[in-house]
C-alpha cells in the first residue's frame, strides 16, 4: 500500500463518515439514498450523518453510483456533446435539444440514453480527462476546436463514434458548411450596396472554419477593388470583444462603410461600437454576420446574416451520429451542407 505523503488527505467514504458519527456503513448509504425514512433511522441518527457529511466534505463518486444503479436489462448509451469554453454556444444548444430529441425516440423498455455537453480549453483537447477511455462515451459529436486540437484528432482514434462538425479531418465523418463560399457570398452582399473601404472582424483564436471564412472575404474583395479590406482582431468571440475591437479600429482608422463579422456575437458588439461612433446602421456602415443568431432578428436594425444551414447541419451530425453508434463500421465521409443567406435591414 502507498504510504501517503505528509499534509495529503485521505478521500472521505461512507466508511470515514460511519466511523466519524459512531453507526453503520449501511446507515450512511441509507441517508445518502435518501432512504431513511423508508428503513426507520431515528432522526437524531439522520442528522448526525448529514452534518458529519457536510463537515467532513465528502463528495459522491458519481461513476460507482451510477454502475451500482445500472439495470443489467437495459442498455444504457452516453452521447457527449464536446465543446470548447470559449466558443458560443448558440449551435451546440441546437446539436443538443436535437440529439435529446433523437434519444427520446429511441428509447425504449431494454434502451436508455443519456445526453451531456463536455467541455474544453480551447486547443486543448488532447487535455481532456477520460477521453480515450472506451467506456466513457458509447458516441460523441466534437465542434469548435482549435488547429491543435485537430491535430490531435488527426493522428488519435477515439474508441467510440464520432461526428465532427465544421471541419476537416482524415479518417473521421465531418460535417462542413462551405466556409470559402461563406466567405464569398458575405463580400458580394457588401460590395453589392457600394461599399468600398471593407473591413473583417474576426477573434484571435480561429477555427478552421472561421479561418476560410476570412480569407475568402479578403480574396474577393481583393480581387474586385484591388485593396484588401482591413482585418480587425478581437480578443474574443462574444459582443464585448466585438466591441472593443471595432473602438479601437475607429480610433485609429477612418473607419469602413461594409463590415463582415464571422460569428453575430462579434456583429452584435459591432453594433453598439457603430452606434457610439455616430455612425448609422447600414447608411454609413452596412454589416453582414454569420451563422443567423436566434436573436438576429432583434439586432437594430435586424442583422443580415451569410452562414451554414444551422438546422441542415444539426439534422446531419445527429443522423450520422445514431448511424455509427449502431454500426461502428461506417467509412468516414465528409458531408457539406450549402450555405444560406438571410438578407435583412443591416445590409
Amino acid at each position: 500500500m502507498r504510504a501517503m505523503a505528509r499534509g495529503e488527505k485521505r478521500p472521505v467514504t461512507v466508511h470515514t463518515i460511519a466511523q466519524h458519527v459512531g453507526v453503520s456503513p449501511s446507515a450512511v448509504s441509507t441517508v445518502l439514498a435518501n432512504r431513511h425514512e423508508e428503513r426507520r433511522l431515528a432522526p437524531a441518527t439522520v442528522d448526525k450523518i448529514r452534518k458529519a457529511v457536510r463537515d467532513l466534505g465528502y463528495v459522491p463518486n458519481v461513476a460507482a453510483r451510477r454502475l451500482r444503479a445500472n439495470d443489467p436489462e437495459v442498455h444504457h448509451h452516453d452521447i457527449g456533446i464536446l465543446t470548447s469554453f470559449e466558443a458560443p454556444l448558440f449551435l451546440v444548444s441546437r446539436v443538443l435539444r436535437q440529439v435529446q430529441r433523437a434519444a427520446d425516440a429511441r428509447t425504449g423498455p431494454g434502451r436508455r440514453f443519456s445526453v451531456s455537453i463536455d467541455m474544453f480549453h480551447a486547443g486543448r483537447l488532447r487535455e481532456m480527462g477520460g477521453l480515450l477511455n472506451a467506456s466513457r462515451f458509447n458516441g460523441v459529436i466534437i465542434t469548435n476546436t482549435l488547429p491543435e486540437d485537430d491535430a490531435f484528432l488527426a493522428e488519435t482514434t477515439l474508441p467510440y463514434a464520432v461526428v465532427v462538425v465544421g471541419r476537416r479531418l482524415a479518417n473521421h465523418c465531418c460535417v462542413l458548411d462551405a466556409p470559402g463560399e461563406i466567405g464569398r457570398r458575405a463580400a458580394e452582399i457588401l460590395l453589392g450596396r457600394g461599399a468600398r473601404r471593407l473591413a473583417v472582424l474576426v477573434p484571435s483564436l480561429l477555427t478552421q472554419s472561421t479561418a476560410e471564412r476570412a480569407e475568402a472575404f479578403v480574396a474577393t474583395v481583393l480581387a474586385q477593388t484591388g485593396v484588401a479590406p482591413v482585418r480587425v482582431v478581437a480578443p474574443g468571440l462574444n459582443p464585448v470583444s466585438g466591441a472593443e475591437a471595432m473602438r479601437s479600429h475607429f480610433s485609429t482608422h477612418r473607419g469602413c462603410d461594409g463590415l463582415y463579422a464571422v460569428s453575430d456575437g462579434l456583429s452584435l458588439g459591432a453594433y453598439q461600437a457603430i452606434k457610439d461612433s455616430g455612425r448609422r446602421i447600414p447608411k454609413d456602415v452596412a454589416v453582414v454576420g454569420v451563422g443567423d443568431h436566434e436573436h438576429a432578428d432583434f439586432f437594430d436594425p435586424p442583422l443580415t446574416c451569410v452562414g451554414p444551414s444551422n438546422d441542415a447541419i444539426v439534422e446531419q451530425v445527429v443522423t450520422q451520429l445514431f448511424q455509427r453508434m449502431n454500426h461502428r463500421r461506417v467509412n468516414p465521409v465528409e458531408i457539406f451542407v450549402p450555405p444560406s443567406v438571410v438578407m435583412r435591414a443591416s445590409a
